[in-house]
């Protein structure tokens, strides 16, 4: 008889095979770990039972892992397992020392944004300091295209072309001077 589980990440229901009961699986739907419970004995009925209802997840849907040796637990039950993982950690974690997951707000967001900022080219490359130097028309146009697609080096391209440009300009200025004296 399939034994009902509850996934505690999603809070889906679902039937698990009899032979999963007290085992770590995955949720189908979200992938978290959980425990599948073990039944408790019933006493058996003889009359007309009706069958349950099929679950629409079948055998091959879950991936049963083999439970962990149990943990001791340390003095006071500082421990939780992680809500992505199952590993047991520190009640006051905040980040996952198996999975990697972060739990504090403050540094998932900064994370976030570390990330974020790498991936659009908050730096400006070599390849870019040359291009904004020795061709600073071009430096302008890719500096323009940037903001407009608002990555934050398209402001640093912009500045560093528009400071060389003016220095050709006073630079020549200064040269045609001292060749008229």
């Amino acid at each position: 008889m399939p034994i009902k589980a509850t996934c505690t990440s999603c809070k889906t229901q679902f039937n698990a095979p009899d032979n999963a009961a007290g085992k770590r699986t995955k949720c189908p739907k979200c992938g978290g770990v959980i425990q599948i419970p073990t039944p408790a004995p019933k006493e058996e009925v003889f009359d007309a039972i009706e069958e349950p209802p099929r679950s629409p997840f079948t055998d091959e849907d879950f991936e049963i892992e083999k439970p962990a040796p149990a943990e001791v637990p340390a003095v006071g039950g500082d421990r939780k397992p992680c809500p992505m993982c199952g590993e047991m950690i520190q009640k006051d974690a905040v980040k996952c020392r198996y999975c990697g997951e972060i739990f504090d707000p403050v540094l998932k967001k900064q994370q976030k944004k570390s990330q974020r900022g790498s991936a659009d080219g908050e730096d400006m490359t070599t390849g870019d300091w040359v291009v904004a130097i020795l061709c600073s028309g071009i430096g302008l146009i890719a500096g323009i295209i940037w903001l407009i697609q608002g990555k934050p080096k398209g402001k640093k391209m912009l500045m560093v072309s528009v400071i060389v440009v003016v220095l050709q300009a006073v630079a020549r200025a200064m040269i045609d001077a001292s060749v008229n004296k």
